[in-house]
């Protein structure tokens, strides 16, 4: 047997660990037709919930801007999921009802559930999460997402490259490979900003000597006057440097839009094909006018009149994804992932025009039947949108 189908199949008992708490009782034997469908959808919910509810147990400090929330279940046990996946919360914040994703930060088979969530400069959901107290409960999602290393595809070096809060699903990474031993050689490569916000250094400095496959790299792009240590951007030659065998590694990358452009650009530059790079972008960019492709004839502070069917018609503002802006004029729209990948907040254009990340996994098939999903458009002319289609 390969090192690689060892590897799946030590995930896939890590994944199935909780299903051995439910116990009998609460699945039993089926004795008929009828007991045998609730057994199967009672699995099914076991393995993946659509919704979850967590109450918070302790608040961790990681740094002056970042904390991490743990969190246990109250309505079951805490379902199988894979490292790099996330939950959705739903919040009502005032007279808005919204979601927002978070990368899981713990390993597979803990008993709590871990999210590292970092304070956003005038952030509208993350300074509300960050000011609850223990006992807080709240609605999330089952686990979800497919920024995972699958052991059957990514057989090379895996290289992880994060920025700010984007290291929180590698840590979920990290910490179930040291348990559960490494895959493969693994390079961390993690940018911060400020010397003292890097999120949880001290840990993997710590798998860093404990664990000979694992190796980590700490870079400051804003380096106080006498500092020692790597500074700068994480650039081609740096990823190189680090890593050596570039060939044969797969790539994961996650943080802000504007890094993942970046380093994405300098895996390019190294040769690196695009199936050999994976992606995770946390929340939409700052200044969405500054993107590749963003019409020149539109200013963030634009608005447009948008009409969707069944409901009272609103005004938006160009510089905001569409589904925030909907979300503030009081209308919900379901949605998951938030990234343009999951499909559940997609509207079907009657009339108008919407500009889309193009870094966003929409799929081609919503392209060519007009559907967008509003997590990743934005309004650059009044629109007419209908969300029952």
């Amino acid at each position: 047997m390969t090192p690689e189908w060892i590897c799946l199949l030590k995930d896939i008992g890590t994944w199935l660990a909780p299903l051995r708490r439910l116990g009998r009782r609460t699945l039993p034997l089926p004795a008929t037709h009828e007991n045998l469908l609730a057994q199967s959808e009672a699995l099914v919910d076991a393995l993946h919930p659509r919704s979850m509810r967590l109450r918070l147990i302790e608040t961790i400090e990681e740094t002056p801007t970042t904390q991490t929330l743990r969190f246990e279940r109250l309505d079951g046990v805490l379902p199988p999921f894979r490292p790099g996946q996330y939950v959705s919360l739903t919040v009502q914040i005032a007279e808005v009802r919204t979601t927002r994703p978070y990368s899981i930060s713990s390993r597979p088979g803990a008993k709590h559930l871990d999210l590292t969530i970092k304070r956003e400069p005038n952030g509208f959901v993350s300074p509300y999460l960050l000011e609850q107290a223990p006992g807080w409960e709240v609605i999330t999602s089952g686990p979800a997402g497919s920024f995972v290393h699958e052991p059957l595809r990514d057989r090379g070096p895996v290289v992880l490259l994060s920025g700010g809060s984007g290291i929180t699903p590698f840590m979920s990474m990290l910490r179930h490979f040291a348990a559960e031993g490494f895959p493969a050689p693994v390079h961390l490569i993690h940018g911060s900003r400020e010397v003292d916000d890097v999120i949880f250094e001290n840990e993997f400095t710590r798998l860093s000597i404990r664990h000979v496959p694992f190796d980590a790299l700490s870079v400051i792009s804003r380096p106080p006057p006498g500092y020692a240590g790597p500074s700068g951007h994480l650039d081609a030659d740096l990823i190189a440097q680090q890593v050596g065998n570039i060939a044969e590694a797969s790539f994961f990358v996650c943080g802000p839009n504007s890094f993942i452009e970046h380093v994405v650009e300098q895996l390019r530059s190294l040769g690196v094909a695009d199936y050999a790079i994976r992606r995770e972008s946390f929340g939409p960019p700052r200044d969405v006018t500054k993107m590749p492709g963003w019409p020149d004839y539109v200013t963030a502070s634009d608005t447009f009149k948008v009409d969707l069917v069944g409901q009272d018609p609103v005004t938006v503002r160009a510089g905001e994804p569409l589904l925030n802006a909907l979300e503030r004029e009081g209308q919900s729209i379901p949605a998951l992932c938030r990234t343009g990948e999951c499909a559940d907040c997609r509207l079907k254009l009657l009339s108008g025009e919407v500009w889309s990340l193009p870094s966003a996994g929409v799929r081609e098939a919503d392209r060519a039947r007009g559907f967008v999903h509003a997590c990743v458009a934005y309004a650059v002319s009044d629109l007419s949108l209908d969300p029952g289609s």
